[in-house]
């Protein structure tokens, strides 16, 4: 059988869905004489030698043709669900499509870091996270912070060595290949806003590197990839009721994507992403609308969603996200600011791992994570949420959160 996991490709940027014939299905003929790379999702609850023996047959729609018509990629499973990348013209496409246990055919897209840079100087965001109201620029916690918990970060690596991990980072994964470093510095900001020490929610947890970027732009199959060892890891860790996975990037509505989160919810664990920089309904990105990921918008200093942030039902919560102030990859002292729903989200990421520390009897589930997170949240807090959920992120204050029943 083709060695699914040892190929790669480079990612391209496709806007037609193909799905299976039998189902519901729709089919766009924009891309039905185009080659490209598609992600292809199986029938859930399929048997092993069903997935092996499909895998095997579309690997030998090549060899039966005259020309190249189909190179395996990679191979996913998480729990009952099951996808492979591959790259394959229209005509072999709408044959995959056509076999009875395939879901779904989607075009492998572009990924995007969401994020923006600003020099503005601030350290609002903490205050923000355990106040109710704004103006705030002290944080109250407990001091538990995230002891014994794991955030997985799928994003552009870690500067493992900067002193505000404190030794708590250390190299995951990398679906990429390539040197496992933070060459972009974004990956490290997510991590500094999750677990730093100074300017981290969860202040003792410890912050494993996904490297799914290899610079600024990556694809849905590499997401697939490093989401897909991140389970495997906390699953075989026995991680579910203490860990997170969070992802500050995204790209175009990718149902493998948003299949993949729910599976990973069916297992216990749960993902934190980043709603998006568009200032447009998230249902249109993924992993933004996956119904069982908590979707984190941005809002600035003064608690009003932010221009740009992504809203919409499937926007679970806010937090801050503009001129947001963390670790950075010039030195192991270096900082910077930025700004995007990139930076809104490890506040959630790193608040989920703070609540997991104080009151794991709460949080063992991601439904669990899900209604404490929406119970301490401030109600209302947010202006022009544009039919988000309007809930503003918060972590009890150090005592609000033992008394509430």
């Amino acid at each position: 059988m083709v060695n699914l996991r040892e190929l790669s490709f480079l990612n391209v940027a496709l806007v037609t869905t193909l799905v299976s014939a039998h189902n519901p299905a729709r089919v766009v003929d924009d891309s039905v004489s185009n080659t490209g790379q598609y992600i292809v999702t199986l029938k859930d609850g399929l048997e092993v030698s069903v997935v092996e023996r499909h895998v095997k047959w579309a690997s030998s729609l090549r060899a039966r043709d005259a020309s190249p018509m189909i190179e395996m990629g990679r191979l996913w499973n998480i729990g009952s669900w099951n996808a492979y990348s591959c790259t394959m013209d229209g005509d072999t496409a709408v044959q995959i499509t056509r076999n009875d246990v395939v879901k779904q055919v989607e075009p492998d897209s572009v990924i995007d870091l969401t994020k923006h840079i600003t020099q503005t100087n601030t350290t609002w965001g903490l205050g923000s996270i355990s106040h109710r109201g704004i103006n705030y620029t002290n944080y109250v916690y407990d001091s538990r912070a995230g002891q014994d918990t794991y955030a997985y970060i799928l994003d552009t690596g870690i500067l493992a060595t900067h002193e505000e991990f404190e030794d708590r980072a250390s190299l995951g994964y990398n679906a990429v290949g390539g040197p496992f470093v933070d060459e972009v510095g974004h990956g490290t900001h997510v991590a500094g806003t999750i677990g730093g020490k100074t300017y981290g929610v969860a202040k003792k947890a410890k912050l494993i590197s996904v490297k799914i970027f290899a610079g600024y732009r990556s694809s849905v199959s590499n997401l697939l990839q490093g989401f897909e060892w991140a389970v495997g890891n906390i699953t075989n860790e026995d991680r579910q009721r203490k860990s997170v996975i969070s992802i500050s990037a995204g790209g175009e509505a990718r149902q493998a994507v948003n299949s993949a989160i729910k599976e990973a919810y069916l297992q216990g664990i749960l993902t934190v992403v980043a709603a998006g920089n568009a200032n447009r309904d998230a249902r249109d990105y993924s992993p933004a609308s996956a119904p069982d990921a908590i979707t984190v918008g941005s809002v600035g200093r003064s608690d009003s969603r932010s221009t740009f942030s992504n809203w919409g039902p499937l926007v679970n919560i806010f937090a801050p996200g503009e001129n947001i102030e963390s670790a950075w990859i010039r030195n192991n002292q270096d900082t910077r600011n930025l700004t995007g729903t990139s930076m809104s989200t490890p506040h959630i990421s790193g608040l989920v791992l703070y609540l997991k520390s104080i009151i794991p009897y709460r949080m063992k589930t991601p439904g669990d994570s899900f209604k404490e997170l929406q119970r301490l949240a401030t109600d209302g807090a947010v202006r022009d949420p544009r039919g988000s959920q309007n809930l503003l992120g918060f972590n009890g204050n150090g005592e609000v959160i033992l008394t509430k029943s």
